[in-house]
């Protein structure tokens, strides 16, 4: 079936409009004022005639009929839902009723999904219940005012879950990934994840495919979909409900039965898929393909550059305890390094100690380009503290460190090997200088296409599925 009217709704409906703010229905339609959606909105409540500014039906069956209306948001108590249903139904040309609210089969009550699919059918497709519903960054289609569509991107993602849709939506900002869609699927009475998944496969606005898991349904689908995408487009995917305990939150969540997740693990490794164990390593993962999707490690020896000796001793640990070879550098690698540092407080082999003239930003990337020139090394790990940039326009008289730096690596760097900023910290949030020269610092990286990691182990994990994936498309001749 085409989705092209779910994801990119010409005309929407909101039936349950409040003019409470206290309600979610009143925040759905605020956000999509606040966004600017692009299409037309009617909201549906008989208690009101105007809601926000707009025009408010009594009934659905009271909009003009030759509008045909792509997407229909029910929000009302569960037990009501079956009534709109029926209104749906009667008035006809509706293409998608997105169903939020919950008390259907997550609480073992499955008649009432069972009456609305009964009634659905040949009419229009229905996701959720249980779920938000779609958010689009092209037709400006969002969810509340707290999340404003910023900009258009190329990660499509599919959840189970409305609150982790809105959390990988959040995640965005900060990480730097940019979405096309997110779609909260709920309970999938009706539109399943499966379906989703091979129209963001076909979709070209779609570039990553994200998502977020606690029941596969038809397995053998999947696994056939995912080793048809995964050639082409990276997929990243967050499974829930590993545990015993877990399994048991799942059905209570959206009454899902999880299976087992040795399977599933398998079969995503086996497809091509990248698997993560929780909605920040997705997000990190998810910017680790946004901005070195085409410059993959080929392999797992790593470079160090830091300033100072301490730190770097401890990340080789890091390193090599994860998998990753800290590889000795050429010998010619070593002699320019040594004719470009000063003689004290240097370490030239692998982990680079740049010493105090790692803080110039012409040296730094001196050594950058040096070092990624190595035929020895994969991918580079360099290492900022952020409290050590106090100051450092001033004494280097650059109007702004940060963006001096994130011009130098980007500069500098090796274009067929992926460099990753660690932009380690020791101060607390009430910290304020800080705080702020770390949040400017992120943004000047990320406008020079540019990932960075709080922390040396979340750096290497994405660093590592990175590599797996790259192995995957190698051994199947796939760019």
């Amino acid at each position: 079936m085409d989705f092209d009217r779910l994801i990119n709704p010409r005309v929407v409906a909101l039936i349950g409009a409040s003019n409470d703010p206290r309600r979610q229905a009143y925040r759905f339609l605020e956000g999509w004022i606040s966004d600017k959606y692009q299409g037309k909105i009617y909201p549906i409540n008989p208690k009101y005639k105007e809601i926000l500014g707009l025009r408010t039906y009594p009934d659905i069956r009271e909009i003009p009929t030759e509008e045909e209306i792509d997407y229909v948001l029910i929000a009302v108590p569960a037990l009501k839902v079956p009534a709109e249903i029926r209104k749906c139904v009667e008035r006809g040309g509706i293409k998608f009723v997105v169903i939020f609210a919950s008390g259907f089969s997550e609480i073992g009550d499955k008649h009432l999904e069972e009456e609305i699919l009964q009634m659905a059918k040949g009419n229009f497709r229905v996701l959720g219940p249980n779920c938000i519903g779609v958010y689009c960054t092209e037709s400006r289609l969002g969810y509340f005012t707290d999340q404003p569509i910023i900009s258009e991107g190329d990660v499509s993602f599919i959840s189970q879950s409305g609150t982790l849709t809105r959390t990988f939506i959040w995640m965005s900002i900060s990480r730097g990934y940019h979405i096309r869609a997110a779609v909260s699927i709920g309970n999938m009475i009706d539109v399943s994840f499966n379906e989703l998944f091979e129209y963001f496969m076909k979709d070209p606005k779609t570039r990553i495919i994200a998502g977020y898991l606690e029941s596969v349904g038809e397995g053998q689908k999947f696994f056939t979909l995912l080793k048809s995408i995964t050639p082409h487009k990276p997929v990243a995917i967050l499974k829930c409900g590993r545990t015993p305990k877990g399994k048991v939150a799942a059905l209570s969540h959206t009454g899902a039965l999880t299976g087992s997740y040795e399977i599933f693990s398998s079969m995503v490794k086996q497809g091509g898929g990248i698997l993560v164990e929780s909605i920040e390593e997705l997000a990190d993962v998810t910017s680790g393909l946004e901005y070195l999707r085409n410059v993959l490690p080929a392999g797992k020896n790593i470079a160090i550059i830091n300033a100072g000796g301490g730190i770097a001793v401890q990340i080789t640990d890091i390193c090599e305890s994860n998998g990753f070879q800290v590889a000795n550098l050429e010998k010619m690698t070593q002699k320019t390094l040594q004719d470009l540092l000063p003689r004290v407080n240097v370490i030239i082999d692998n982990p680079i100690d740049l010493g105090a003239s790692g803080f110039n930003p012409k040296i730094l990337g001196q050594a950058i380009t040096i070092i990624s020139n190595d035929s020895n090394i994969d991918s580079i790990l360099l290492v900022q503290e952020i409290e050590r940039f106090h100051n450092l326009d001033k004494r280097f008289q650059v109007p702004n460190i940060g963006e001096a730096y994130a011009e130098i690596i980007q500069k500098h760097q090796n274009p067929k090997k992926p460099l990753i900023v660690v932009l380690s910290r020791s101060w607390e949030i009430d910290q304020q200088v800080p705080y702020t020269l770390y949040q400017k610092y992120r943004k000047d990286l990320l406008a020079k296409r540019i990932p960075s990691f709080p922390t040396t182990q979340r750096a290497l994990n994405t660093l590592k599925k990175l590599v797996q994936y790259r192995n995957f498309l190698k051994n199947h001749n796939a760019k």
